[in-house]
This record gives structure tokens, C-alpha cells and sequence, in this order.
């Protein structure tokens, strides 16, 4: 009869607590932060202009960054119509026509 180790069913439960993929700063990528996206509290950034952004930027779209990391926030951009252009680092830069 196969028996499980008394330590595996705590291993189990600790590795639920530990915290989800992290991200550097945007700043760490070359990005400058202007406000979060959609609306305050998310993960997405509307990103102003820098080096890492300069092609990228248009006055008929929003450029935004994701982090890499946080696939579902990027599958939402687009969806809601976002074009994937760039990675900056860490970042997942998404322009969305206005």
C-alpha cells in the first residue's frame, strides 16, 4: 500500500500561499507610467513617451503596457480591440485605437 509522506499535504497547502508571478517596475523597462488601465487598482498601464515608446506612439490610439506575466489583463486589451506592438522588458506594449 502506497502511504504519502506527512509532510506532502502541507507542502500542498504552503505552495497555495505563496504570491503569483511577479514583475519589475515599469520604470526598470524603460516605460513611463501615466495611470493604471482601465480604471485605477489594475495591473495595465497607460505608458507616455521614452525611448522604449517613441515608434509606438500615435494621437489615434492608447499606448498601454502589461506585464508579461499577467496573460489574462493582456488577453483582455485585446479583446477589447488592442494591437499588440512591443515588449519593453517585462512589458507587453498594446496600442488601442481611441
Amino acid at each position: 500500500m502506497f502511504r504519502l509522506p506527512v509532510f506532502l499535504p502541507a507542502f500542498v497547502v504552503l505552495t497555495g500561499c505563496l504570491p503569483m508571478a511577479s514583475y519589475s517596475p515599469p520604470e526598470d523597462s524603460g516605460l513611463v507610467p501615466v495611470r493604471a488601465y482601465p480604471s485605477a487598482g489594475d495591473v495595465c498601464l497607460v505608458v507616455g513617451e521614452s525611448p522604449a515608446t517613441q515608434e509606438y506612439l500615435d494621437h489615434t490610439a492608447t499606448l498601454v503596457g502589461c506585464p508579461l506575466s499577467e496573460s489574462g489583463a493582456i488577453a483582455d486589451r485585446i479583446a477589447e480591440g488592442g494591437m499588440p506592438v512591443a515588449i519593453a522588458g517585462e512589458w507587453q506594449l498594446i496600442s488601442i485605437p481611441d
